[in-house]
């Protein structure tokens, strides 16, 4: 016949109380807690962001580092506003540098059209595939030329 782990151990506790109780004494059961799933998941990933603004664009980036994969950017939100209007669009870009001092880059929100309240690109994944050291936002003005006038934010480092 099979019994499994869980149906001996419960025996063994049921024939443990009643021999307790047969005898007068008393015990307090002391199970351990359940596991703080949330802080556990929380203490595994780390909410950052990067920001740059000049007079004629703004640009911010916000990420998610998960811990164990350096190579990955989580839930990233951008958003990029031009604010000279003249009709050079200003974009918002991610670079990441990693431990092998190779930067990376992904274009992400464009303002071209100078409106009101600017343009976001949101809830994106981008995978390297290597160990980052940390990542900034960088935001450009397009010159239409070989070279744009960019910006850099704060890097943010992994924390790991």
């Amino acid at each position: 016949m099979f019994t499994s782990t869980r149906t001996v151990r419960t025996a063994l506790i049921g024939v443990a109380g009643a021999a307790l109780l047969a005898t007068g004494a008393t015990a307090t059961a002391s199970a351990r807690p359940a596991p703080d799933t949330t802080t556990a998941v929380a203490a595994a990933k780390k909410r950052v962001s990067s920001a740059e603004s000049e007079s004629w664009g703004y640009g911010k980036v916000k990420w998610t580092y998960i811990k164990g994969h350096r190579g990955t950017f989580a839930n990233i939100d951008s958003y990029a506003k031009d604010k000279s209007c003249d009709s050079k669009e200003v974009y918002v870009q991610l670079h990441a540098r990693t431990t092998d001092g190779t930067t990376y880059k992904v274009n992400l929100a464009q303002d071209d059209w100078c409106t009101n309240g600017g343009d976001s690109y949101n809830n994106r994944t981008w995978k390297i595939g290597k160990n980052v050291k940390w990542a900034r936002a960088v935001v450009c003005k397009n010159e239409w030329g070989p070279n744009n006038t960019c910006k850099a934010g704060n890097k943010q480092y992994y924390p790991w």
